[in-house]
């Protein structure tokens, strides 16, 4: 039995009726919605990099060849356009009152990934979930509220690439200060599943520099791998910038140009975070994406 209703808006309260509600679908019966939308941080963004491009084009027109050349080998680094690295640096420059015109590096671009660890904590573990398989939700095509599962697959293939730009500003703070990125490799052999780790050992104390690693072979048939970063026994920041995880000619990588490095599970990532999750991350320990301003 079909369930009908009507509700009778009074003369005196229609206009604010109306200024309130709009139809939302002219092939629904009494289909409405309140009008206008909070406008999301993502739009509101774009709605502001666009606002400030005459700006940004005069600077541009003041750029030397030589700073047109820098700005397309660190583009290029990220794996970029130029001038999109160049609008979204700029523009974040010019919205918080930073003066000048960035000077471009092929370590690191626009915002960069910052794990701060200070008094309590001496340590910090992130995790970057890499599975054969996982699901994330996406909007069902001509329908505003249905969702569907999207299988997300990643078939490992060696050998394996993984890497990172870096600047690490870090002191001891216990018995055995260490900084690492690694991967672990999941593998079948014989009914077992084996897991081998592999890692690069980062300095404590550098200016920007990268190191990268290649695994080749594991024991039996590598199935599937996460990345890791740990600062084990230190006190100090450790910026990182242009993730790599690369294997069958493919960055899989996410957020590897560490433009959002913390979030959480969303309605269309709800089993596995969008970039970096902590394992370890106890009081005075933090990380966040950045601009840097050294």
């Amino acid at each position: 039995m079909v369930l009908i209703g009507s509700l009778v808006v009074p003369p005196e309260l229609q206009v604010l009726w109306n200024n309130l509600f709009v139809v939302s679908d002219n092939r629904r019966y009494g289909a409405v919605r309140k009008t206008g939308y909070l406008t999301s941080r993502q739009k509101v963004t774009d709605l502001t990099t666009r606002s400030l491009l005459p700006q940004i084009k005069a600077l541009r027109d003041n750029l030397t060849v030589a700073e047109i050349d820098a700005w397309k080998v660190a583009g290029a680094a990220s794996g970029q356009n130029w001038w999109n690295l160049f609008v979204a640096d700029t523009s974040y420059r010019i919205k918080h009152g930073i003066s000048g015109v960035n000077s471009p590096s092929p370590l690191y671009q626009y915002k960069v990934g910052r794990v701060e660890i200070a008094a309590p904590a001496t340590r910090a573990k992130l995790i970057q979930y890499h599975p054969n398989l996982y699901y994330v939700s996406k909007k069902m095509r001509g329908s505003t509220t249905m969702r569907e599962d999207v299988a997300i697959t990643e078939k490992l293939t060696l050998p394996l690439t993984i890497g990172l730009s870096y600047q690490s500003n870090l002191g001891s703070a216990g018995a055995s200060p260490k900084a690492e990125f690694y991967a672990i490799i999941k593998s079948s052999y014989q009914g077992r599943t084996i897991e081998t780790k592999t890692s690069i050992t980062l300095n404590l104390a550098t200016a920007w520099t990268r190191q990268t690693i290649v695994i080749d072979d594991v024991i039996g048939v590598a199935r599937s791998y996460d990345l890791f970063m740990e600062l084990t026994d230190v006190n100090g920041t450790f910026d990182f910038d242009n993730i790599v995880a690369q294997h069958n000619g493919t960055n899989y990588a996410r957020d590897k140009r560490c433009n959002d490095v913390n979030n959480e599970l969303t309605l269309v990532n709800y089993q596995i975070e969008k970039s970096w999750e902590e394992l370890i991350l106890p009081i005075g320990a933090a990380y966040d994406s950045i601009y840097p301003t050294y």
